[in-house]
């Protein structure tokens, strides 16, 4: 009987040599199979103990995560990594393209992340709000975290974010601070962080938030939002409002270095309790231009901008989004009417030692503005003319070239409440686009003029001549 079974066995063997594999596996195999079913990740991430960095001529551990390709979620492998190397590691992500199609909320240390392509953005809008990562200021939504100290990201001026906003903007058209936008990238409660030859295209709301963080390094920073929905060149600014490249809140010593935005928002704008800023070679095409604000929105919240320096700013218009402002200083009405996001009001507090410089401009409707009555609510705003209690003060202009789009300038409306003082304008040479009304190129509305402050010109005025202001929060 035993031979007839070996025979039949060895028959079957010869049959589908080559077809079927009777070699019994190895208890190392096994483990291996059985770790490559519990650990999926692993199969795309390749991890080395001992990686001698070049740059540094340092070892430390490597793991390098491949993507899965055909729009599959990296999103797990992406956290697998970043839990074995992001603690003193190196990250490298070398594939073009990285689908992320959940929020993330990581943490580095002494770590780099060396990122080859884009991390690219699912567009299943109806989970991303439903999943959304809170941010407590307006109330909006964040979809990348990153946390921690010492930590490097490098998108060697190939890689970076790929926010598909294209989805976002039809979603949100003529609606500013829709619900539910997340922002690109955060980086927050983060401390010694440099973040170089990065790109963010095509952001869902705002490019970039820095957030209680200080000591943060930005250089080589590409912004680019675009509407290739051809419906969208009936709106002035594309369906392209809110989406700004940066925004600064409750954070300490951030710098910009060379930075080039083309969007229909701030290009840079620095929120509440943002202070030592450094803004140094930042080109901006379309949009709200360079914001000190928004600020004051919340009744009775203590907020300040203060040390901050800025340098070589040029600002355009673009071929989707007109030029709305070119350095802006913007706060609350002085009472709460309405709620966040776009209602609000009555804070306090200061902006002071400002410095801006060497600054060019070309076709933007107004270079120069301070704004102290804002609301975003459809509401008879002169009602609160000059109620704000924010303070500006201290603020230094200085070399701004070019021209503006029409006849003003310089349009300067401070509060009866808080009156503007100390500002400086020196070597002011924008020409007027147009010259039909030159008694509004330069207005002063409650400001405390002195013999020596370059604003021989500015005059109150009550003219309305030219006041929309044009973009968003």
């Amino acid at each position: 009987m035993w031979s007839k079974a070996l025979v039949i066995g060895s028959l079957l063997s010869s049959a589908f040599a080559g077809v079927l594999d009777f070699t019994v596996p190895s208890a190392g195999e096994l483990i291996s199979d059985l770790d490559a079913v519990l650990h999926p990740q692993d199969i795309f991430i390749d991890y080395q103990e001992n990686y001698l960095d070049p740059d540094t001529q340092r070892k430390s551990k490597l793991c390098t995560l491949r993507a899965k390709g055909n729009e599959k979620d990296d999103s797990d492998n992406f956290v697998a990594a970043v839990e074995k190397c992001g603690k003193g590691g190196i990250i490298k992500l070398p594939d073009s393209n990285y689908t992320i199609g959940k929020p993330l909320d990581i943490y580095l240390e002494n770590s780099i992340i060396d990122l080859q392509g884009y991390l690219s953005f699912t567009t299943d809008i109806e989970y991303w709000i439903k999943n959304r990562i809170y941010f407590p200021f307006q109330n909006q939504s964040l979809a990348f975290v990153i946390r921690g100290s010492n930590y490097i990201i490098n998108g060697n001026s190939k890689g970076g974010i790929n926010g598909n906003g294209q989805i976002w903007y039809d979603y949100s058209k003529d609606f500013g601070n829709k619900f539910g936008r997340p922002m690109s990238l955060t980086i927050k409660e983060s401390k010694n962080v440099i973040i170089k030859n990065f790109n963010i295209i095509q952001p869902q709301f705002w490019a970039s938030l820095i957030w209680k963080s200080e000591n943060i390094l930005f250089k080589n920073f590409y912004v680019n939002a675009t509407s290739f929905n051809s419906e969208s060149s009936k709106d002035e600014k594309n369906w392209l409002q809110n989406t700004d490249g940066t925004d600064i809140y409750q954070s300490y010593n951030v710098t910009f270095e060379n930075m080039l935005y083309q969007g229909g928002d701030d290009c840079i704008a620095l929120k509440p309790n943002s202070t030592l800023i450094t803004i140094k070679n930042v080109t901006c095409i379309g949009g709200t231009g360079i914001a000190f604000g928004s600020i004051g929105q919340y009744e009775g919240v203590k907020d300040i901008i203060e040390d901050v320096y800025m340098e070589n700013i040029n600002l355009y218009p673009s071929n989707q989004c007109p030029g709305y402002q070119g350095v802006y200083f913007k706060s609350w009405i002085g009472v709460s009417v309405g709620h966040e996001p776009n209602g609000g009001g009555g804070g306090y507090g200061y902006a002071r030692n400002i410095t801006v410089k060497d600054v060019y401009m070309e076709d933007i409707n107004h270079p120069i503005v301070v704004q102290t009555d804002l609301t975003y609510l459809d509401i008879d705003r002169s009602k609160y003319l000059d109620t704000s209690l924010f303070e500006w003060s201290n603020i230094h202009l200085r070399n701004f070239t070019g021209n503006s789009l029409a006849n003003r300038i310089a349009w300067i409306s401070c509060s009866k409440a808080t009156p503007c003082f100390d500002f400086t304008f020196q070597d002011i040479n924008i020409k007027p686009g147009r010259t039909d009304h030159p008694e509004i190129a330069y207005t002063c509305n409650n400001m405390v003029l002195g013999g020596n402050d370059g604003l021989n010109q500015c005059h109150p005025s009550n003219s309305t001549l030219e006041i929309d202001a044009g973009g968003t929060l």
